[in-house]
């Protein structure tokens, strides 16, 4: 592997340098059947400070599309200056490129020298072809001739200036050429013909008005350029902070995880109960049609609804026998701690509100507030159900479990007490083909049940505001 590196950077040296011998020659040449007027070197050092701007607001709509309207002046030195001048341009300009990306001096070079070489001989073959075709160099009117060239000789200085560029990444990377071909050219030629076809309307200008409306012709273009390139930048940071939010609400789930695996080591009753209720949480969502997110949401709360029993005393829930009244209260504060810890979480305050109120009854004997009927939040509603039956399914100290046909008896008892009539039912509904160990509440593992909810919960809010930027 490292010999291939090495030989490849070989390979790419020498290639580079019989570019940059070529370049020399080329300018060498064309610079001496130039005439360096003094307006023509004003024209060029103008276009060369018009291209460098352009450069530096580039828009990188992707990793593989970058847009920029620097070849809008060098187009024009195609057109109206001719080989030597247009090479500056092009070259000169390309440096706020090499210097932006942090490129090595090798290919820093490599990108200087193969940019002016394809823009040397497209510019000489331009002056070849204006007689054929029916116009003059430097170009004075437009006719169909022109406009015929220009588009040739555009799109072949793209062409040969990519073939020249994609060479060297792959010399450099190991890339596939045909890869490079069809995943940075193809997707960036339409905003290429676009900015060729700015190119003829601006020459238009150039040939009427001269080299001074051309520059203040660039001022919208630059602005358009800089509005995108923000856009850009803000989707980017959008994106990053989407990514860091996401990153923590991963974190503060895996936070609230493990404090329900330490309360299981206290009372091992915990980790499957929370498991089973978020296991009929999710299916009574389904059932009742609701969105993934409201699935989701649902199966989360199923899942942490009994974090507040962290703070409860290992005598009391343990205890075999009856709870006195004191510690009857301490077991009534757990949906309200468990509410206040996951409150402090921005990404989970919509399970805390479903928590805290899980222990209402629907008549409005349940705490902590004594809210009825649909004052209770409807996932807490159903929340209650499902907490209730797989309770009634599963061993406790102070009570053997009852078959899933007597827990649903026992529901269906407290429906429009204790319970709303209508998440009893489908609750019944969500039992009714399953298996005994889905009935009995066997079947659910906290981990399992666990890993199933921490990837799903996503901000899709966040990622939705970034798609829309």
């Amino acid at each position: 592997m490292a010999e291939g590196v090495h030989s490849r950077r070989v390979l790419l040296v020498e290639i580079t340098a019989i570019l940059g011998v070529a370049a020399g020659a080329l300018f060498f040449y064309f610079s001496s059947q130039t005439v360096w007027s003094s307006e023509l070197v004003i024209q060029t050092v103008l276009l060369t400070l018009i291209a460098w701007i352009a450069e530096t607001q580039a828009v990188q709509f992707s990793k593989r599309v970058r847009v920029s309207s620097a070849n809008l002046p060098v187009l024009l030195g195609i057109f109206f200056l001719g080989s030597a001048p247009s090479a500056l341009i092009a070259s000169l300009s390309i440096i706020a490129v090499s210097k932006g990306k942090g490129l090595g001096t090798l290919r820093a070079f490599f990108m200087f020298v193969s940019n002016a070489v394809p823009v040397m001989l497209v510019a000489e073959f331009f002056k070849i072809i204006a007689e054929p075709l029916g116009f003059s160099f430097p170009v004075t009117s437009i006719n169909l001739g022109f406009i015929i060239a220009g588009v040739f000789v555009g799109i072949l200085w793209e062409v040969s200036d990519f073939a020249l560029i994609s060479s060297g990444i792959s010399l450099s990377y190991g890339n596939k050429l045909v890869s490079l071909w069809k995943n940075n050219f193809i997707p960036a030629l339409p905003s290429q013909l676009l900015i060729l076809g700015v190119g003829l309307v601006i020459a238009a200008v150039y040939i009427n008005a001269g080299i001074a409306a051309v520059a203040l012709f660039f001022v919208p273009i630059f602005a358009s350029q800089h509005v995108y390139k923000l856009l850009v930048q803000q989707k980017e940071l959008l994106a990053d902070q989407t990514k860091l939010s996401e990153d923590l609400m991963d974190m503060n789930i895996g936070l609230a995880g493990a404090l329900i695996m330490l309360l299981d080591s206290k009372d091992h009753y915990t980790a499957s109960h929370s498991a089973g209720v978020a296991m009929y949480c999710r299916d009574m969502a389904r059932m009742m049609g609701m969105s993934e997110d409201e699935q989701r949401i649902a199966h989360m709360a199923g899942l942490l609804h009994d974090l507040g029993k962290v703070g409860t005393p290992d005598a009391v829930l343990k205890k075999e026998g009856e709870l006195t009244p004191r510690e009857w209260e301490q077991i009534k504060e757990h949906p309200t701690t468990a509410a206040e810890v996951l409150s402090q979480l921005a990404t989970h305050k919509e399970i805390a509100d479903i928590i805290r109120h899980h222990q209402e009854h629907y008549d409005g004997t349940g705490y902590p507030y004594g809210i009825s009927g649909d004052s209770i939040p409807e996932l807490s509603r159903m929340l209650a159900v499902a907490d209730t039956y797989h309770a009634l399914t599963s061993d406790r100290p102070y009570r053997t479990a009852k078959s899933p046909f007597e827990a649903l008896i026992i529901l269906r008892k407290v429906a429009g007490t204790q319970l709303d009539p209508k998440y009893v039912e489908v609750m019944a509904q969500v039992l009714k083909n399953e298996d005994l160990s889905y009935r009995e509440g066997s079947k659910a593992d906290f981990l399992s049940e666990f890993r199933k909810g921490r990837p799903a919960l996503k901000l899709d809010n966040f990622r939705a505001n970034a798609e829309e930027v």
